[in-house]
C-alpha cells in the first residue's frame, strides 16, 4: 500500500512540474524531446537486456529495469517531466523481452488514422481486422511506437531498404547544347535500379552494385528522373536514390555540365547558372528520352525494365526549380517532386506534387517555395521539416547554420524524414499502391504538413 501511495505521490509531483511546459514532443522542445526518447530507449536496450531470460519472469525484470532508467533520466533531467507518459508508453508498449505477442499496426478506412496494439499470437492472423480497421502483423517492429510514427500503421517502414538489392550504372548520353547549339554534352548519367535481393558487393559511392543485372520480376518499373543542386553531382543524394530503387523504381540522374561540382568554382558564377537554366530541362528530357528508348531495345541492360506510362521528375535546389521548369514543359511526366527548390517565378504544376522544404533554409526562399505549393493544383502535399536545412536533402552537408548539429537535425536524422514522405509519395502516386495513403494522413512530430488530396 506505501508503495502504491508513493507511486501516486510521484506522478502527482511530476504532474506538478510539467505545467506550464511545452507539451511532450510539441513546441520548441520536440526536438529535445525527439532524442531524449532515443536516447531513454538505447540506453535501455543496453542496460535491460534479455536475450536470455524469456517467459513472465523477464518481463517484470525488464519492466523494473526500464522503470529505473525512465526514473534515472528524469533525475538527471535527461528527460522532461511532460515526456514521461509518452517514454513509458513507448518502452512498455513492446514485443520484446519476455512477450511473445506482436505488434498489429492499424488505420482507419475513413481517415487513415493510425494506431497499434498488442495482441497475443492466434495462428497465421493474430492481427484480424475490425470494424473500419485495417490491422497488418509488424514483425519488423518492436514498440508502438514506431508502429505509428514510421509506418502509420501499415508495418512498411520506409526508412529500411525494400525487396530488392539495389542495382546501378552510369550511361553516356550524348546530345547538343541549347546555349551553344552543336557543341556536344555529354550526360554520363547515374541510373540506380531493382536488382536482385541482398545483391553484393555495393559501391560505397554509389550506393548499389556495379552494373548488377536488372531483377525483371516486379517489372515494367516506374521511371524517376532526379536532377542535382547548383555545383552538385548526380550521386549527391544516394540516400534516398538508391533506396527508391530497393522498392521497385528505375531512378534516373543525369549531370548538368557547366553547373557541377566538377566545375567548380566557375559553376556558381550568374553566367553558368543563367546557362544552366536553359540546358537544364532539355539535359532531363533527353535522358528520359533514351531511357525510354532503352526499354524498348532487346540489347539494352534495360529491356523491358520502365513502364513509359509512369515517369516522374525530382530534384534538389536548383534541381528543384529544373523539376518545376520540366514537368510544365512536358506532359509526359506524372509527379512533382521538388525538395529544397529554388523558385523564382511561381510555376503552374498540374500533376500531383509532394514539396519538400527545410524550415531554417538560408540558401532558398522558403516563402517562395510555399507559394508555389499553394498555386499548385490537387492533389498536393507539402512537407516543412523543423530544424532542418537546405542539406537535409543531400547525402553531405556544408557547416553552417543550416547544418550545425545538435542545433539543426543530423544528416541521418533529416534523411529519415525525408524517406519518411518521399517513398509513400512516389508509391502511392506514381506506382498507384494504395497501401501507402495513410502515410500521407498521419503527421508525426517534427513536421508542418499541409495537403490537399
Amino acid at each position: 500500500m506505501r508503495g502504491r501511495v508513493a507511486s501516486a505521490l510521484v506522478v502527482l509531483l511530476l504532474a506538478a512540474a510539467a505545467r506550464g511546459q511545452d507539451a511532450c514532443l510539441s513546441g520548441d522542445s520536440t526536438l529535445g524531446d525527439q532524442r531524449a526518447l532515443a536516447a531513454l530507449r538505447t540506453s535501455s536496450d543496453t542496460d535491460c537486456p534479455c536475450a536470455s531470460v524469456t517467459g513472465a519472469l523477464g518481463r517484470r525484470r525488464y519492466d523494473r529495469c526500464v522503470r529505473a532508467e525512465i526514473a534515472s533520466a528524469l533525475h538527471a533531467g535527461t528527460l522532461r517531466s511532460a515526456c514521461l507518459q509518452t517514454a513509458a508508453q513507448s518502452l512498455y508498449r513492446s514485443t520484446v523481452c519476455g512477450t511473445n505477442r506482436v505488434a498489429c499496426g492499424r488505420y482507419a478506412l475513413t481517415d487513415y488514422a493510425s494506431s497499434c496494439r498488442l495482441a497475443a499470437p492466434a495462428g497465421p492472423n493474430q492481427c484480424e481486422a475490425r470494424t473500419q480497421l485495417i490491422e497488418n502483423p509488424c514483425s519488423a517492429q518492436t514498440r508502438c511506437a514506431d508502429v505509428v510514427e514510421w509506418t502509420a500503421g501499415t508495418c512498411i517502414d520506409p526508412r529500411q531498404p525494400g525487396p530488392y538489392g539495389v542495382g546501378v550504372r552510369t550511361v553516356q548520353m550524348t546530345k547538343d547544347s541549347v546555349v551553344m547549339p552543336g557543341t556536344p554534352r555529354v550526360l554520363d548519367t547515374v541510373v540506380w535500379y531493382p536488382t536482385a535481393p541482398g545483391a553484393a558487393p555495393v559501391d560505397s559511392m554509389l550506393a548499389g552494385v556495379v552494373d548488377a543485372p536488372l531483377d525483371n520480376s516486379g517489372g515494367p518499373y516506374p521511371l524517376l528522373l532526379f536532377s542535382h543542386g547548383s555545383c552538385g553531382f548526380p550521386a549527391q543524394s544516394t540516400f534516398l536514390t538508391a533506396l527508391l530503387a530497393s522498392y521497385g523504381f528505375v531512378v534516373a540522374a543525369p549531370p548538368h555540365p557547366g553547373n557541377t561540382i566538377y566545375d567548380f568554382p566557375s559553376c556558381g558564377t550568374t553566367n553558368a547558372q543563367l546557362a544552366s537554366a536553359q540546358e537544364r530541362p532539355n539535359d532531363i528530357i533527353f535522358a528520359t528520352d533514351q531511357m525510354l528508348a532503352a526499354t524498348g531495345d532487346s540489347t539494352s541492360p534495360f529491356f523491358g525494365a520502365i513502364d513509359p506510362q509512369r515517369v516522374g521528375m525530382s530534384g534538389h535546389s536548383f534541381g528543384g526549380l529544373t523539376t518545376y521548369l520540366v514537368v510544365t514543359r512536358d506532359p509526359r511526366y506524372r509527379i512533382a517532386v521538388p525538395m529544397a527548390p529554388a523558385v523564382f517565378n511561381i510555376p503552374m504544376v498540374t500533376i500531383p506534387s509532394l514539396t519538400m522544404l527545410g524550415q531554417i533554409d538560408t540558401v532558398v526562399n522558403d516563402t517562395g517555395i510555399r507559394a508555389a505549393y499553394d498555386a499548385a493544383s490537387a492533389p498536393k502535399v507539402k512537407v516543412e521539416i523543423a530544424h532542418a536545412g537546405h542539406y537535409a536533402f543531400s547525402d553531405g552537408c556544408f557547416p553552417s547554420s543550416d547544418c550545425n548539429p545538435p542545433v539543426t537535425l543530423t544528416q541521418d536524422e533529416a534523411h529519415a524524414i525525408v524517406r519518411r514522405w518521399v517513398v509513400p509519395f512516389v508509391q502511392r502516386y506514381l506506382a498507384g499502391d494504395l497501401r501507402y495513403e495513410p502515410f500521407l494522413d498521419s503527421v508525426p512530430p517534427g513536421v508542418d504538413v499541409a495537403q490537399s488530396r
